[in-house]
């Protein structure tokens, strides 16, 4: 019981740190600051570990890379979303 206390304790304690930059993506509405390469390696590693977690068994693992991958997916649709905004804002404003 401890010990898997202990995993959904570390586990949160890792998808939390995601959502500082979440909250300063949403808020300034730019994620020009945060690097692509640095989000797909995430995404790649967290699905790794999750396979990896299923197959042996450990579910506070899974369970909490699971909530980790879907922030950091959020993190890598904002930055696309909010990527794509500012090119055709510019476009729209040199054609005037």
């Amino acid at each position: 019981m401890f010990v898997d206390a202990l995993g959904y304790a570390a586990g949160g304690i890792t998808a939390i740190c995601f959502l500082p930059q979440i909250h300063q993506t949403l808020k300034s509405r730019s994620a020009s600051d945060v690097s692509l390469w640095m989000l797909l390696l995430t995404l790649l590693s967290v699905l790794l570990y999750e396979i990896y977690a299923a197959l042996l068994g450990l579910w506070p693992v899974v369970i909490m890379n699971g909530v980790f991958f879907l922030l950091v997916m959020f993190e890598l649709i904002l930055k696309i979303r909010f990527s794509a905004s500012p090119s055709t804002e510019q476009d729209s404003t040199a054609t005037r």
